[in-house]
């Protein structure tokens, strides 16, 4: 809960990003993937063959931390590399039978915590998903900035308030 409506709204979803990671933790905890896990094989079961670039992009991760997923995964035996259809020089992603046994596993778990999350939802899971995609989109135009702001706001009582009134 907020308080007061004096937090601002990018402290606000911190907050909630960090509950979620808990929820999610706690859901998968017997699970065979992790949640940040379970999200990069999502990514993969989902586009069916993906390069770690695309990956990299759609999850809004470093590369470098992709790479680091990716040869977990081959450790694992859960994804092979496959030649890229358009492009000699690099390889997408593809879940190997055993990955596929992985996620389904996993997917049970996370689709006990998905179903506590959005049965809490007093506007449905539609309106939620509007919101999150207009905090996203908001998110990439700052982070395209470099989260700078050429003319910064002076604090007014720590970096999680407020700064401005709307």
């Amino acid at each position: 809960m907020t308080g007061g409506g004096t937090r601002s709204l990018l402290f606000d979803v911190f907050v909630l990003a960090q509950r979620i990671r808990r929820l999610l933790s706690a859901a998968m905890a017997s699970s065979p993937l992790r949640p940040e896990e379970y999200a990069v094989y999502s990514e993969v079961f989902e586009q069916e063959a993906v390069s770690p670039t695309a990956l990299a992009a759609t999850l809004g991760m470093p590369l470098t931390t992709v790479a680091e997923y990716i040869r977990s995964m081959d450790a694992r035996r859960h994804v092979r590399r496959v030649a890229h259809p358009r492009d000699g020089r690099s390889y997408v992603l593809v879940l190997t039978a055993e990955g596929l046994r992985a996620h389904r596993e996993a997917n049970r778990s996370f689709e006990r915590a998905y179903r506590l999350f959005v049965d809490g939802l007093p506007q449905g899971e539609s309106a939620a998903r509007r919101a999150v995609r207009d905090l996203l989109h908001a998110a990439e135009r700052a982070e395209v900035t470099g989260g700078t702001d050429p003319k910064p706001a002076a604090r007014s009582g720590g970096p999680h308030r407020r700064v401005g009134r709307s």
